[in-house]
């Protein structure tokens, strides 16, 4: 059993200074005969990135059977709700969590997760080690939320390891050191789990949650990829002017 995988976006490994979070975050497309998959949905801003990309392949967001969701985080689930015809795969104890969290909790999207109690009928709630489709497997990878998921999917070169925020970034692959966690702990056993499950052979890639597709090759961190992102900013008061590129 495989799929044929797609990267819708590529996420990027930024954040500001002053105005918190970019949130953009990777996700995926896998496809066989029966299923059409999204791995996350990613935040508000991109809403109409994802309808022009399924549309460049023939999609629409009717056409989607299936949501793969890492974590409850906003910049990962902000989208689920225009996928109508979608099971939503979340972690049972991942949505336990974030139901009793109260309104305000940092990057726990409240309106997002009753929504997801709310439609109980297209929820699919997992923990580690279920069957829920062929091809599929969740791995527990706590650390940034209490009970986050990685998922390994068989594809047609390989296999793909979605890293959700348990792996943000390359850095955090290669060292173990991770940004934003709730328990810093739990986090570096999670990055040693998932290097561990890159380590075990050829065509084993990553798509972690902020950046370019990754690998391991004899230990060291490879990336398969390069990052094309345009800034324009509004910055005059004439009219008739252009937004300037920001580089």
């Amino acid at each position: 059993m495989s799929y044929r995988f797609d990267q819708l976006t590529v996420g990027f490994p930024g954040k500001t200074a002053t105005h918190g979070g970019l949130g953009w975050a990777s996700v995926g497309l896998l496809r066989d005969d029966e299923h059409t998959i999204l791995v996350d949905t990613g935040p508000p801003q991109y809403t109409a990135l994802l309808k022009e990309r399924l549309a460049a392949l023939g999609l629409s967001p009717q056409d989607v059977t299936h949501i793969l969701t890492t974590h409850l985080h906003w910049d990962h689930i902000s989208n689920f709700t225009m996928f109508g015809n979608a099971t939503v795969v979340v972690g049972r104890d991942e949505l336990e969590w974030a139901r009793t969290q109260p309104p305000g909790t940092f990057l726990v999207p409240d309106v997002h997760v009753a929504r997801l109690v709310a439609m109980s009928e297209r929820v699919l709630r997992v923990a580690e080690g279920e069957e829920f489709l062929p091809g599929v497997a969740a791995h527990l990878t706590p650390g940034h939320t209490p009970a986050h998921l990685a998922f390994s999917v068989e594809v047609g070169e390989g296999r793909v390891l979605f890293a959700g925020d348990a792996v943000k970034n390359r850095y955090e692959l290669a060292t173990g050191e991770v940004d934003s966690s709730l328990d810093f702990a739990a986090s570096r056993a999670s990055v040693e789990a998932l290097r561990d499950i890159l380590a075990t052979g050829d065509g084993i890639v990553m798509v972690p949650g902020h950046d370019v597709r990754l690998a391991l090759s004899d230990g060291e961190v490879v990336t398969l990829g390069e990052h094309h992102v345009d800034f324009q900013v509004f910055l005059s008061t004439r009219h008739g002017a252009q937004p300037r590129p920001l580089v």
